[in-house]
């Protein structure tokens, strides 16, 4: 029995967030904290509870085909 995960499509959550950092949710289906800086985005997801998210740099607007 194969145990594999469904893939998670993150282009329509990452794309208001170009260039920057984002935590997110363990299911990594919300989005935690975003910022300019790790330290920023992790600060976010700690004051929501999170101390371990999932750490992720949204590509900047010239991989625009990352985003269609």
């Amino acid at each position: 029995m194969s145990h594999t995960k469904e893939p998670i499509h993150l282009a329509e959550l990452l794309r208001p967030h170009t260039g920057k950092w984002v935590t997110l949710s363990q299911d990594e289906k919300t989005i935690l904290g975003v910022g300019d800086t790790i330290d920023s985005a992790l600060e976010q997801a700690r004051e929501k509870g999170e101390f371990n998210p999932i750490l992720i740099k949204s590509p900047d607007s010239s991989a625009a085909a990352f985003f269609s």
